[in-house]
């Protein structure tokens, strides 16, 4: 992971006030979530003393990119730049560093980044086609400041405020009504008050002090096409895209490790390597005979490459799941993704930094018309409900102040799903299922490997947004781009429903329909492979769900901290955790688990303030698993002689 903050003086000329930059170096600690003992840096001041950019990282010294790419000297003036993330071309940095508007240049460079760039009375950073490498950006009366870690931007935009170099955490508690509904921000918010996410296609620029931003517009999407030979051209398009996404990675010594399910995703991403003839291996989350082990096996089979299934932590009699204890969870979620990530997903825990790139079908819905990718009802007013609905859903629970706040996010939503709520579904997937949730998300990948994410690469996401939403949303274009690069994964099924292009042809006369099914899409029309996983975030049994309710609520179940009033009803909330109903089998369980999840993280994260203090040592919880006989359905409890 590469850490970057931009310090800017208000007043041209004016030196940037020491205690800023202090207050960048006592929290780095805080904000880069890696040992101390790792981490290199670097940093570029202006002769006047008005403009810094300060680099970290934890990567290996010998890496494609220095920390700070620095200029030739040629345009007569010190310029530097730092990229984050993936560059499709390494070379492409010298194109950032000397580019006059760097948001379009970046928009249009292949790789899935962010980028700061400093020189003589400058100060700017973009943002490419996703946001999903994020920049955050705060000002206060003396200095604007940009980075790349939120908290870090806010510490240090409070330090100038406040005269210390150690200040507390001020908190945008309205903000946090997002993560107590869905578990991630759906706004340009962040926990931290006055700290704003600069969203995708966007550039922040200040020159001389002054700052101004600019967005570079997305590609208008073509009408759908009326011919086979459209539809072929369009897709072509798609499938030349992605496969400049993975070009340099043939260079690469080892093979990529590819997360591979049953799903269309990752089975594209397969494809595309096989089909570019990069080498690569499998590997599988899951237990033996569920949909996801089974499908990928036969899709590695049917490419040739190696396949692993990678089991759940069990205990010895292998009845139960070990799980890590949802305040060690919690933890290493709050500090990885900033608070801006729910602990209900999964996100791994800190280890060494391995440069051997990986891949997922994380971000694969893009290609498949974001939120409408699951909207089943395609009428005109349940779109317009579903728009809405992102913004109230669980709002329930919302203190009267958090749901008005939820409710002034969603009217300019709202007002565009009035004349295209197709396309708006589409771009609010684009700017915060990606923008927040898989920027938050991506933060723990970075900080302990390479991952390549193809269907977030600027060129790609070009494309397929130049694509009808609704034609995206078929499925057709990302079967085709399959079957192009892999034949022989035409008759692999697919998990859970089959492919909608096949499973919905209104509007296609009866022989069409015919001619289609025969030609392109055999057996894999229909899911299977065998049942899905069991998901203990979900069916969350009676102790666990006893354990998020502890950190939720005072010790009388009926009281939640007063920041956290200023955020959720109280009674509301309690009831959510009162009286658990049971499962069918009469297995307890929490009442909206998802929520549960995120009411934990919040509270958790406003607990601890981001205090820098070691994790928890709480002993992991061992869960029994439904789906063995041998299990006695007594919910989860601590291993034998430990503490829950």
């Amino acid at each position: 992971m590469r850490v970057y903050l931009g310090i800017a003086a208000k007043r041209a000329g004016a030196p940037l006030p020491p205690v800023g930059l202090a207050a960048a170096l006592a929290a780095i600690g805080r904000a880069f979530p890696v040992p101390a003992e790792t981490v290199t840096a670097e940093e570029w001041r202006s002769g006047a003393g008005d403009v810094a950019l300060l680099a970290w990282s934890n990567e290996p010294e010998d890496g494609v990119l220095p920390l700070l790419v620095r200029g030739d000297g040629v345009r007569g003036d010190r310029r530097v730049a730092g990229v984050t993330g993936h560059l499709a071309d390494p070379a492409d940095a010298a194109r950032l560093l000397a580019a006059a508007r760097l948001g379009e240049t970046a928009c249009r460079t292949g790789g899935c980044f962010s980028v700061f760039r400093a020189g003589e009375g400058e100060l700017t950073a973009a943002t490419g086609m996703t946001g999903a490498c994020p920049v955050f950006h705060a000002e206060t009366p003396d200095v604007h400041v940009v980075g790349n870690r939120a908290l870090l931007v806010h510490l240090v935009a409070r330090a100038v405020m406040t005269g210390t170099a150690r200040p507390a955490v001020a908190w945008n508690l309205p903000a946090l009504q997002s993560m107590v509904r869905m578990g991630y921000f759906l706004s340009d918010e962040t926990p931290f008050d006055g700290v704003r996410a600069l969203p995708p296609t966007t550039e922040i620029g200040i020159v001389r002090g002054l700052a101004a931003t600019g967005e570079t517009p997305p590609p208008e999407a073509r009408p759908r096409p009326g011919s086979a030979r459209g539809m072929r051209a369009q897709a072509d398009e798609l499938a030349a895209a992605l496969l400049a996404s993975v070009r340099p990675l043939a260079a690469v010594t080892e093979p990529v490790r590819l997360s591979l399910t049953g799903g269309r995703d990752s089975r594209l991403l397969a494809a595309l390597l096989h089909h570019a003839g990069i080498p690569f291996t499998t590997a599988t989350s899951g237990r033996e005979g569920t949909a996801d082990v089974v499908l990928a096996r036969r899709v590695a089979a049917a490419l040739g490459v190696e396949h692993r299934a990678v089991e759940p932590k069990r205990s010895a009699d292998a009845a139960h799941l070990v799980v890590a204890h949802p305040r060690v969870r919690a933890h290493n979620v709050v500090r990885v993704c900033e608070g801006m990530l729910s602990a209900y997903e999964n996100v791994p825990e800190a280890a060494g930094f391995d440069p051997r790139p990986r891949m997922s079908g994380h971000g694969g819905e893009v290609l498949r018309a974001g939120f409408l990718h699951n909207q089943e009802d395609l009428g005109v007013a349940a779109m317009r409900r579903r728009i809405e609905g992102l913004f109230t859903r669980n709002a329930d629970l919302l203190s009267r102040e958090a749901a008005d706040h939820a409710r002034e996010l969603a009217e300019p939503w709202r007002r565009r799903g009035q004349d295209d709520p197709a396309g708006t579904l589409d771009r609010l997937y684009l700017t915060y299922r990606v923008g927040r949730w898989h920027a938050a998300s991506r933060a723990a990948l970075l900080r302990g490997g390479t991952p390549v994410p193809p269907f977030l690469d600027n060129l790609v996401v070009r494309t397929a947004l130049s694509i009808d939403p609704m034609w995206r949303r078929s499925e057709e274009v990302v079967h085709r781009c399959i079957v192009a690069f892999a034949p022989g994964l035409r008759d692999v099924p697919i998990e859970g429903r089959p492919w909608r292009f096949a499973a919905e042809p209104a509007g296609r006369t009866l022989l069409d329909r015919v001619r289609r099914h025969l030609r392109d899409v055999p057996s894999s029309i229909a899911g299977g492979g065998g049942p899905k996983a069991w998901n203990w975030r979900v069916d969350v049994p009676q102790a666990l769900a006893a354990e998020l309710r502890a950190g939720v609520l005072a010790w009388d179940g009926t009281a939640v901290t007063d920041e956290l009033a200023r955020v959720v009803d109280e009674a509301a909330v309690a009831g959510l955790f009162a009286n658990l109903p049971a499962t069918p089998e009469g297995r307890p369980k929490a009442r909206r688990p998802h929520v549960a999840w995120h009411l934990y993280t919040v509270a958790a994260m406003l607990a601890d303030g981001f205090s820098g203090s070691a994790p928890p040592a709480d002993a992991p919880l061992r869960i029994a698993d439904p789906v063995d006989d041998r299990e006695d359905q007594a919910g989860a409890r601590a291993p034998s002689g430990t503490r829950a």
